[in-house]
Parts: C-alpha cells; structure tokens; sequence
C-alpha cells in the first residue's frame, strides 16, 4: 500500500503561506499553474472573504504525489482569530512546515504556532519564504531561530543570486528549467560557500551517528546514503531543526523542500480500534454539512458504514470516493456531529434579522455555523435576537458574510464587545420557595457558593433532576447584572417536594429561587484579560508604547535587535476588540500582535 502522510503549513500572517503551498501543488503536478494570493487566483484561498482580504480563513485541504508517497497538504490561518483552524489542523498532521519571513524574521504568531508544535510533538521543518527580496535577512533569521526557539537550526540549502538553490544533502544545484519548474544544472559559483554548509550538515549529524564521526575523523567523504540516515536520526532527537530556504513566489527552494519532508516527516503509527477521527466540521456548497475525518481503518466501499459517503478534498471540490486507507484525510456526509474541541470565545455580538419572514432561516444557518465551528456560540434572546460569540473581529466579519452568501440571511449587527463574567463572591444560605399553578405545586430550598470549575447542581433529587439543572443553567446564562453569564457557582438543593407533573411550574419554581438567593449585592464582574505580544519597527516603539499604556495595558517586558522592537503585555480585551487595524495604522503597515487567554479579572 502506497505511504500516506499529512503535513501542515503554519505561519504567522503575510509570511508566504499559502503561496507555498499553492507552489508545492504546481512543482508535484497537482495543479496546472499557480495562483498567486493578491491576485485571488490561490487554489487553497477559494472562499470570496478569502480572495477579498487575502488571507486564509478556513483550512484548506488538498492532496499529492511526491517520492511514492501520497501527501495531503492542509494550509493552516495565520490569523489569530482563526486559530482553531490551526489547532485541528495540527491534530490530523503527522508533521508541520514552519513559514518564517526572511524579511521579518520571527514573529509573534511564528512563536505562537512553534508553541503549539512543541505541545503536540509534532516534527517540524523550517521554510525561510521571501529570499529574493533585497531587504530580506536570512542570516538573521537564522540565527534568532535558536535564540527564541532553544533548537540549533541547520541549513539544508542555500540561495544563490534569485537563480536557484544549492541543496546540501544531495550537493545538487536546482534552478528552473524551460517549464518554470525546479531541476538539476551544473554551477560552479559559491561551490565553496555549499561546501562549507555541507560540512556543517555532516559534523551536525556526526551527533547523532557514530559512523558519520569516524568518517570526519578519518578525513573521508561522507557519501549522502550515510548523511540522509545520520540526518535523519538527528531530526528525530530534536534537538537540532532542519531548515530550507528559498522563494515561494518565485518558485525557489520548493523541489529541495518536497524532497525533505519526504525525508524526515514520517507517518504517526496509528493503533486504534475506532473507525477514524473527526478533526471538525465544515460546510460545502450544493453538499452541506460533511465531517473532515482522519481515518484509521482501510475498508472497501461494501464495508463503509451505513449511511456515510467518505468524499476526496481538494480545496473547495469534494470527489466521492470507493475505498478509505488508514492516516487518510476525507470528508464525511452522514456523520453525527461530536464535540471536537474546547473553546471559550472572548467577543460577542447582537445580531437581528431585518425582516421577520426570515426568522427561522436566520436561525438554522447560525445553528449550522456553530454546529460546524467549535469556537463560534450562539444564544438566543428573549426579543428575537441572538447573541454571536466568537474569538474575534474579523470572524466576525466572516460569520456575516457567510450568512448573506451562502444562507441568503440578512441581518442588522452591534459592535464586538467583551463578554464580561458574573461571579458569585461568597457563599449564599439556603434560601425557600413555593410556588403553585394549576395542580402542580413546588417546594424547593436552595443555597450556593463559589465553584472554581464552573456551574454545578448538587442535590438528592433524580425524577426531575434535568428540568431542575436546565433552569439553573438558564438563570447563570442570563447572569444577575446583565453584564454577562454568572460563571463560579454551584447550586445545592436541599429540599424539593413536587405535587403534580407540569415541567413548567417546576422549571419557574426553580427560577424563582434562583433569583430570590442571588442577589446583585452577591456578584462581582469579571473582565477578560490577555497576554499581547507585538511585534513593530523601531521606529514606532514609543507610539507602541504610548498606545499599550492608553489602553490600560501593563507592559511586562520588551526586547529588539535594532530594526523592530517587541513588546510583552497584559492588556484588557476589551480595549483591543478592533486592534488589527489599528496597529497597522499607527505602525503604518509594519506592526503585528499575537494574543493568548490568560485571566477573567475584576473588573473596578
């Protein structure tokens, strides 16, 4: 059976991205001709937001044949308020390609996605993107790879003069051919600059492999058979990282690249009595809600379980397939939806429909949004409305587009605010109720207290325990201040004698004793804060500064090499709800921010 192996490009926002993977499409012959972003022509780009913004809002997906081995590419968001995206994307890949800007180097979300490499152990490869750039620092780059990332980077090629790339493993040099791909030439210029680079690659290796060192002792040539295996064992112990340089625009350094991921990312071993797993849930047009699914079986289509169609992704095109391979990435119809993640959206929105016939449409196309995306929650209002909670302003944006493309819904929208947070600040004695309509008649006792794992009800009662639970949850949705869900708290029923079978009075009791025992005196509100790093040229480090301070952030710390400086905060989220636009404004394009959930704090 052919070998099967997920990768994953991850960077920080606008350092090349998904121009690479559009170009490793083109070089393994996927596509016909590459596209590039700022024209909208990007294959993994295919959603109109996409194409207007020019960055990557959904993961895209697709596939490919390189060295024998079947790939599926998964183009991860750089964007922070598409960080979701890049989680599940990490969980289905067997490794990552890290995109760094050889003009900007590294950048906060460049740490950040690192960050989440090292949590999953997932190998990682390096691509320094933008080398055919007069302004571009690859030495620097270089070099601050170990400096914030702990790891000694290796250099597998080497640039020359936008013509093409030494490749130090084979000792070939690539350039482009009549066709605009990359193949072998002879070149005889900056020979003793890539030996230099393949020594290094050698003695890095020499760690790992005791065959290579005795060689180097003894002053002889390392063939590349022993180089690939002594570099391979040095990936795998992780201390050092292997890096590619080159241009994806150009189309410089990719054919070095494809050839190493094929030889350091190797499959995970999969040992699992289940039929795969469920990465996320997506909508495509003319098929609906499917399940993107990392399957861990090889079955026929006779053994594919009832009701499911298994589809082929290439970016927007689903193709039905007869036969599923264990570490294959598909789509699924006719899977039932399942939790696939934990994620606590910090913005929320008012949103209403402009006319009334609209109503039931609006609010199935948001049940579908938040069915199919794990970090998007939808509540409903009293009034008709709804509430939006999602992790951003752009996402925003993107949710209200998609309500009016592909759901046809016209909506009226508020601001993005913060979702503040209730707390309960001290414990409450059991308080009484009764309360009777029509045949059914309730006494309850009730008291709470501070719960630090979130809402709870504690009590003996069992028959009308889950209409007792939803009407607590009802009264902590709806808070006490109106400022935002009471969060800490867990409900003790101490008494409960129900006559009479009607939910409803049941459901009302419970209310009403909830909001007899908490009282407004009893909560304190929270508000959501964060670590903010940016990132801005030196030039505008004290408007930087000035902005921070202004916005009631506490600057914990700050560094810079000279040419752009970085700052390390916390910050109020709520004052950073449209901070993407601007920053750029007053860095005058240059700045960018990466930020991460790190309290609920009182808010005076």
């Amino acid at each position: 059976m052919q070998d099967i192996r997920n990768i994953a490009i991850l960077a920080h926002i606008d350092a090349g991205k998904t121009t690479l993977s559009e170009r490793i499409l083109w070089t393994a012959g996927k596509i016909l001709r590459p596209g590039n972003v700022e024209d909208g022509l990007a294959t993994m780009d295919y959603l109109p937001e996409e194409k207007a913004k020019g960055i990557t809002i959904e993961a895209g997906i697709s596939y490919f044949e390189w060295r024998d081995i079947w790939w599926n590419l998964i183009d991860a968001p750089g964007h922070i308020d598409f960080g979701m995206e890049a989680d599940t994307a990490l969980q289905a890949a067997d490794g990552a390609v890290l995109v760094v800007s050889a003009l900007d180097g590294i950048q906060p979300q460049t740490f950040a996605a690192w960050e989440k490499l090292k949590l999953l152990n997932k190998p990682c490869i390096i691509f320094f993107n933008k080398t055919d750039l007069p302004e571009s620092r690859l030495e620097e780059s270089f070099l601050e790879i170990e400096e914030q990332f702990g790891v000694k980077p290796l250099l597998m090629n080497w640039p020359v003069k936008n013509e093409g790339v030494w490749d130090v493993l084979s000792g070939c040099f690539l350039k482009h051919n009549a066709e605009g791909k990359e193949d072998i030439f002879d070149f005889t210029e900056e020979k003793e600059e890539m030996e230099n680079y393949r020594r290094e690659a050698c003695e890095a290796a020499s760690l790992a492999d005791d065959k290579i060192l005795e060689k180097m002792l003894a002053k002889k040539q390392v063939e590349t058979s022993d180089l690939l295996a002594g570099l391979q064992k040095l990936f795998c112990e992780k201390k050092h990282i292997l890096c590619y340089a080159g241009s994806a625009k150009k189309n410089i350094g990719i054919r070095s690249l494809l050839n190493g991921i094929s030889f350091f990312i190797k499959p995970q071993t999969i040992m699992s009595k289940e039929l795969g797993q469920v990465i996320r849930y997506r909508f495509f047009s003319g098929i609906g809600e499917v399940a993107i699914f990392k399957s861990f079986k090889k079955l026929p289509r006779s053994k594919f379980p009832s009701g499911l169609k298994f589809y082929r992704i290439h970016a927007q095109n689903l193709s039905e397939v007869q036969e599923i391979f264990c570490g294959d990435i598909y789509a699924i119809k006719g899977m039932e939806h399942k939790k696939t993640g934990d994620y606590t959206p910090l913005l929320q929105m008012r949103i209403e429909c402009l006319k009334a016939k609209d109503w039931e449409a609006t609010n199935a196309a948001l049940k579908s949004i938040e069915r199919t995306d794990n970090s998007v929650k939808v509540s409903d209002n009293s009034d008709g409305s709804w509430t939006l909670h999602a992790m951003g302003a752009v996402q925003f944006d993107f949710i209200l587009s998609r309500l009016k493309r592909e759901f046809r819904s016209e909506v009226r929208a508020g601001e993005p605010s913060v979702e503040f947070r209730e707390m309960l600040s001290k414990k409450l004695e059991a308080t009484q109720n009764f309360c009777q309509i029509g045949d059914t008649s309730v006494k309850i006792s009730l008291s709470a207290e501070p719960n630090s794992s979130g809402f709870a009800v504690e009590g003996s009662e069992k028959k009308w325990r889950d209409v007792i639970i939803s009407a607590l949850d009802e009264f902590c949705q709806s808070g006490v201040l109106g400022k935002g869900s009471l969060w800490n708290v867990k409900f003790i029923l101490h008494k409960f004698e129900v006559q009479g079978s009607s939910q409803a009075v049941i459901k009302k009791a419970c209310l009403d004793a909830a909001k007899m025992l908490v009282e407004p005196s009893s909560v304190q509100i929270y508000e959501p804060w964060v670590n903010l790093t940016v990132q801005c040229p030196s030039l505008f480090a004290g408007t930087v500064t000035s902005d921070l301070l202004s916005r009631g952030a506490k600057i914990i710390n700050s560094d810079g090499d000279g040419k752009k400086a970085r700052f390390y905060a916390e910050a109020p989220l709520s004052k950073l709800a449209r901070y993407t636009t601007e920053l750029l404004s007053i860095t005058k394009g240059g700045g960018n921010f990466f930020l991460h959930y790190l309290k609920h704090k009182e808010f005076l």
